[in-house]
């Protein structure tokens, strides 16, 4: 395989303007290329790189998208893990209220109560146990939301 250096070169002819033609003489002056053939071939490149680049944008989205996901899978578990430790914690906290609830209140407020908290384990446990492998960032969100879940109740 030829380098770039070997490759063979073919004439193709251009036409710009005279005004042209002299700011591109005085961007050769000033540059570090040798001739106006090699800025004109440096221009080629530059604009083959781009659209190359460009056709390519999709492919290098959806990977920078996927680096993305994987840089940030940990740190979204961590965060599940965490909403699952303050659920808990909330669970306690609920379970000591009861107990005061039924020592100040009585027996009948205090199954009231157990009836009460009784219906939001099941939420909570639907919660902490739920699946969400397969739920789209907008309905992870709402499902993290938890009080929408049951609004409809």
């Amino acid at each position: 395989m030829k380098n770039k250096n070997e490759e063979e070169l073919v004439k193709l002819t251009v036409r710009v303007p005279k005004f042209k033609k002299e700011m591109i003489e005085k961007i050769v002056q000033k540059s570090s290329y040798n001739s106006i053939s090699d800025l004109i071939r440096a221009g080629i490149d530059k604009e083959i790189n781009l659209q190359i680049y460009k056709d390519n944008l999709d492919f290098i989205i959806k990977e920078i998208d996927r680096i993305i996901e994987i840089k940030l899978d940990p740190f979204i578990k961590s965060q599940r893990k965490l909403n699952a430790k303050n659920l808990r914690t909330n669970a306690i906290n609920t379970y000591l209220v009861g107990e005061v609830f039924s020592k100040v209140f009585g027996d009948e407020n205090h199954k009231n109560f157990l009836k009460i908290l009784n219906n939001a384990r099941k939420k909570a446990n639907y919660f902490v146990n739920k699946d969400t492998s397969g739920l789209t960032e907008k309905d992870l969100y709402d499902f993290y939301y938890i009080g929408e879940i049951y609004k409809n109740e």
